[in-house]
């Protein structure tokens, strides 16, 4: 399963960034991965989802720096205990990071998940998938033409 998720992450990180260079036309690609978390993290949790992965929901975080000081929040993807995050390198750390307990994402603040009423333990619900496709289905389509 690993690998499964690993190979959907660093897929859709590189459609999106096709879709950037391509100079497509939603409205928060180019500032990707720059405060794109959120948006990104939908996308994943649809691809994974695709993918026949179980156990998906979404978290959030807060960035912090060394004194302690909230820099920004984060938002990612975790199915089961395996983080999955594709925008985690506008804070420096990886393009694509799929493991179980990345330190990095160990040392945000206030981790939780990102919707508790929706992200829960056990992932999020099949009418939370279809919202989510809904919402995303312009940019979805947009990507498309990348893959």
């Amino acid at each position: 399963m690993l690998t499964r998720i690993s190979e959907t992450a660093q897929t859709l990180r590189s459609i999106i960034e096709s879709a950037k260079s391509g100079d497509a036309d939603i409205p928060w690609l180019p500032r990707f991965p720059e405060k794109c978390c959120n948006f990104a993290a939908n996308l994943l949790l649809l691809e994974l989802s695709d993918a026949g992965v179980d156990g998906l929901r979404r978290m959030i975080g807060t960035v912090q720096d060394e004194r302690g000081d909230d820099l920004a929040t984060h938002v990612w993807v975790q199915a089961g205990d395996v983080v999955v995050d594709i925008t985690a390198d506008q804070f420096g750390q990886p393009k694509v990071i799929v493991e179980e307990q990345p330190a990095w994402h160990a040392s945000l603040a206030d981790v939780k998940p990102f919707l508790p009423k929706r992200d829960l333990a056990e992932g999020v619900s099949d009418a939370e998938i279809t919202r989510l496709r809904e919402l995303y289905q312009d940019a979805l389509s947009k990507l498309a033409s990348f893959r």
